[in-house]
Order: structure tokens, then C-alpha cells, then sequence
């Protein structure tokens, strides 16, 4: 036989779960110009990850909104039909109040704003992997810019040097038909 604990008296049982560890946040969004190539290659890894984290942490939200509104009503019947028993004189302002200052209702209103903090982190983290795609993608086109003024000094080199051999080779034709 199993039985329900009663959410106003119960103490509070639920741990609110930090899915980001900050850390290793900020070592995943960073990356090396220098290896451009695995940082482009784990974007999309990364991004689903985080978005999943994201994820858990709103249904988090959520299901915190539900205990909490049921921890409320839970209260709310407590202290009502303790004041019924008791013979007290009470308004539904009284009666909310008194839910409002319950112990069980703060720890759940705090479990709430903690779990609604763990996921405003998500959705940062998922705005910042957006942002690093579109960083990448900029270092990878200055790369690549980079890499086409490279060829073309590296041509005119090649093509200044093959001009000073055939200089030179024409002097030495020259030198070597006026000596003789």
C-alpha cells in the first residue's frame, strides 16, 4: 500500500540540478585559430549539447511550477481547515498570505528562481554557441583571405625570381659570347 506524504508538512524533497558546470562552458566555447578545424567540426556537437541542457533545464522549470503549485494548495488546505478547526475568523487574503509566508512555499518559490537561474544559463549557452558559429565561420573567411594574398605574394615571388634567373641567364649568355 502506498500513500502520499502530504506536500504542506513534507520537508522539502526536491534538489534543484545545475545541468552547466560554467567551466567547462567556457572551455567548450572556447577556440584556437589554429586548429579552426576541429573547433568547426565539434560546432554542431556541442550546439545539440548544450541545446539539450537547455532543454532539461526549462522541463526543470516546469515541473517546479507544478510542485510548487500544488505544495500551495496543499498549504492553503492546511492552514484552512486548521483556522475551521480552531474556530478562527479568516479572508482569502489571510488564508494567501499565510500560504505566501509558509516555510514549504518559500523553499519552493526559492527551488523555482534557482531552477529558472540554471535556465537563463542554458539559453545564454545556446546563444553563445550561436555566436561562435558565426566567429568561426569570420575566422575561417579572414583565413582563407589571408591564405589567397599568401599565394599571390608567394607567386609574384616565384614569378620575380624566375624573371632575375632568365636576367641572369641572358647576362651569363652574353658575358660568356663576349668573352669568346
Amino acid at each position: 500500500m502506498t500513500t502520499t506524504a502530504d506536500p504542506a508538512v513534507e520537508s522539502p524533497g526536491y534538489s534543484v540540478k545545475d545541468f552547466i558546470d560554467a567551466a567547462q562552458l567556457k572551455k567548450d566555447m572556447s577556440f584556437s585559430p589554429n586548429d579552426i578545424d576541429t573547433a568547426m567540426m565539434e560546432q554542431a556537437s556541442m550546439f545539440t549539447h548544450y541545446g539539450m541542457l537547455h532543454a532539461d533545464a526549462m522541463r526543470q522549470v516546469d515541473t517546479i511550477k507544478l510542485l510548487l503549485e500544488n505544495t500551495e494548495a496543499a498549504v492553503y488546505k492546511l492552514i484552512r481547515d486548521k483556522m475551521v478547526e480552531d474556530g478562527d475568523k479568516f479572508t482569502e487574503a489571510l488564508l494567501e498570505k499565510s500560504v505566501a509566508r509558509h516555510t514549504r512555499v518559500i523553499q519552493m518559490k526559492k527551488a523555482l528562481n534557482q531552477a529558472k537561474r540554471i535556465e537563463s544559463i542554458g539559453k545564454i549557452a545556446v546563444e553563445g554557441f550561436r555566436h561562435r558559429r558565426d566567429m568561426l565561420i569570420q575566422q575561417g573567411v579572414k583565413m582563407r583571405e589571408e591564405m589567397k594574398g599568401e599565394l599571390r605574394v608567394a607567386e609574384r615571388n616565384a614569378h620575380a625570381d624566375a624573371m632575375d634567373a632568365q636576367k641572369q641567364s641572358v647576362l651569363d649568355r652574353v658575358a660568356t659570347r663576349n668573352a669568346a
